[in-house]
């Protein structure tokens, strides 16, 4: 029985499921066995990979006679089925990994005893070959180390934040085998949301690594994730699949809020890229899974949680209002394409906006601990306090502490509230242009 089993997943990438399998036979952790799935592709990448098995005989190819409907499910638990190892991985057709990355996350998850290891990634652009970090550095800030902990309601809200993306992970076969860990399966997408809300439900402890240890090729052409047609509102399918996680394990009523927060923010990212036509298809679909909430949980959300703008379109869904949720989600893809078009700018993720974050989405008590984790790494030269949740109490000492070390943040901290107020301003700037072409439009 092999350590780790990995998982590769491929539907025409013949240009990169070469270099892709190369980086994954390079791991140093070596005892792997390397299960490869052809999606039925007709693009030369089979020829590719049976060249590749015939040089390692650590892969195992399968190969299906014709593409399966939807995303990567089918082939993605006929891996699950045939893997053998004491821990499962998985591996994008089209990504590459660090050497290290699954001796890593291996050591670390034997070391705390944990169900799942993560680590970060960075997003590889097709066109230029750049890297960028994804929108969730600021959940990382806390985690300068490695850091393992025991779930419990609060740690469990806060994972579930993270993008549900699983080629970053691992996950102990006990896991996988007392929670029935499978990937929808069904003519849609983006089947790593169920995927990693289950496996976070499931887990009883987790371990973060804060290592850059893969990249995900972004941009190439027919990926899933640069689609803007009817497809789209497909991921809100894993609304009701989700729900029925969280009532099969007893836990709906504490982590509602949780699945409301990740359908705002599936619809900021399906609404800013959702051309005319698709908004009707969004709309028919979210209006049933808005009817889920109460009228009055829906609105005491938007008023104190909603994020990236989506409030409007709640509304007008909770309120069955077309109309009004047309103009919003018009209004939010113009606001995109004009930030996708501004100059870039760079500074880092500020430590104000990640505060005031995790004031709104975690509470005081939560921020309180994850400002004591950054000021005792700032403090020590990265050596959090301890790394279980029950070894970090937060006392008034301890505030007191991190409160001498934000102090020193203040200067730096100034000129971000300057440029913060700069971006609200002409925010609102645009708010009222959006709102004064809606009203011409309207006398029109």
């Amino acid at each position: 029985m092999p350590t780790l089993s990995i998982i590769v997943t491929a539907y025409n990438v013949a240009p990169y499921i070469g270099a892709c399998l190369e980086s994954v036979r390079n791991q140093t952790l070596e005892d792997i066995e390397i299960i490869v799935v052809d999606d039925g592709s007709t693009d030369g990448t089979a020829e590719i990979i049976a060249e590749q098995a015939r040089a390692d005989a650590r892969i195992r190819p399968i190969r299906f006679e014709e593409n399966t409907p939807g995303g990567v499910g089918p082939a993605a638990n006929a891996g699950i089925a045939a893997a053998t190892g004491d821990f499962l991985g998985f591996a994008d057709g089209d990504d590459l990994y660090d050497p290290q990355m699954f001796a890593t996350l291996h050591a670390a998850a034997v070391a705390h005893d944990a169900d799942l290891a993560m680590c970060r990634y960075q997003l590889l652009d097709e066109a230029d070959g750049t890297l960028r970090e994804p929108d969730e550095g600021p959940y990382w800030l806390p985690y300068r180390e490695v850091t393992a902990f025991q779930l419990d309601t609060e740690r469990r809200s806060e994972l579930l934040r993270f993008i549900a993306v699983p080629w970053r992970k691992i996950y102990r076969r006990d896991l996988v085998e007392r929670t029935g860990l499978r990937f929808p399966e069904g003519d849609f997408f983006f089947e790593d949301n169920p995927v990693h809300w289950a496996a976070i439900l499931g887990a009883k402890r987790v371990v973060l690594v804060p290592e850059w240890l893969c990249q995900h090729r972004v941009g190439r052409p027919g990926q899933t994730m640069d689609t803007a047609d009817h497809r789209l509102p497909q991921i809100f399918r894993h609304h009701d699949i989700i729900r029925d996680l969280l009532i099969e394990a007893g836990v709906e009523e504490a982590h509602r809020r949780d699945l409301l927060l990740w359908t705002a923010t599936q619809l900021a990212w399906v609404s800013a890229r959702a051309d005319d036509d698709v908004r009707r298809a969004l709309y028919d679909i979210l209006v049933p899974i808005l009817a889920q909430y109460p009228n009055g949980e829906v609105r005491a959300f938007c008023a104190a949680a909603a994020p990236f703008g989506t409030a409007p379109m709640l509304l007008a869904l909770r309120d069955e209002d077309f109309d009004a949720f047309d103009r919003a989600a018009g209004a939010m893809k113009a606001r995109s394409t004009r930030r996708a078009d501004a100059p870039a700018h760079s500074g880092g993720t500020s430590l104000l906006a990640v505060g005031l974050y995790h004031l709104r989405h975690s509470g005081l008590r939560r921020t309180a601990r994850l400002t004591l984790q950054y000021a005792a790494g700032r403090l020590r030269g990265g050596a959090g306090p301890g790394r279980d949740e029950g070894e970090t109490m937060v006392s008034q000492k301890d505030v007191m502490m991190a409160l001498v070390v934000l102090q020193r943040e203040m200067r730096a901290l100034r000129g971000e509230v300057a440029a913060l107020r700069a971006e609200l301003a002409r925010q609102e700037a645009d708010d009222d242009e959006d709102v004064a072409e809606e009203k011409g439009a309207g006398r029109e």
